[in-house]
């Protein structure tokens, strides 16, 4: 028969694997994996593995979230879906061939500050894009008019509606005009 805290950490680390795989923000998962690597060493130990448990409290615990976290701290994605409801679907060869400016430049914006856009373009409703989590801004169009929603607590859409800005003579050259809503 097993110990209580043998017991106890087998269980912890099936809920910290878990936790680990579910969580949305990706510190957080960084967060429990090492966690994770910490209950491992203790079960390394109770099993008489003194060698892996040291190993694995040096590496998993310390060295690999230090590298993660790191990492993270580099890589930065900057979500734009792009919305338009008149569409009935948007098929990789119109998306490669109808590009727009507006697009362009909030990719440069990304760009010289270091994000990576992930455009995610769907033909939903703003209410239904609206609700979804994991978006930095919202972009709509209705024919030339293009509306940007963004959320107050993120800092880039306030510098994102300046740069825009600069460039409003530019695309009113083009036939676009852009509004931003700032929630």
């Amino acid at each position: 028969m097993m110990p209580i805290v043998e017991k106890t950490l087998y269980v912890s680390l099936i809920v910290f694997a878990f936790m680990a795989i579910q969580t949305p923000k990706l510190r957080r998962s960084v967060i429990f994996l090492a966690v994770f690597s910490a209950a491992s060493a203790f079960v390394y130990i109770l099993l008489g593995a003194p060698d892996a448990a040291l190993a694995e409290a040096v590496i998993g615990s310390t060295i690999a979230t230090v590298i993660y976290l790191s990492a993270l701290q580099k890589y930065k994605v900057f979500t734009v879906y792009y919305t338009n409801e008149k569409r009935r679907e948007y098929r990789q060869t119109t998306l490669i061939r109808r590009r727009n400016a507006v697009l362009n430049d909030i990719e440069a914006f990304c760009t010289s500050r270091d994000l990576e856009a992930q455009v995610v373009y769907t033909t939903e409703s703003l209410e239904s894009v609206h609700s979804k989590r994991g978006w930095d801004i919202v972009v709509r169009r209705d024919e030339g008019v293009f509306t940007v929603y963004g959320l107050q607590q993120n800092y880039h859409v306030e510098e994102l509606a300046a740069f825009l800005g600069g460039k409003k003579k530019e695309l009113g050259n083009m036939g676009y005009t852009i509004r931003f809503i700032i929630e």
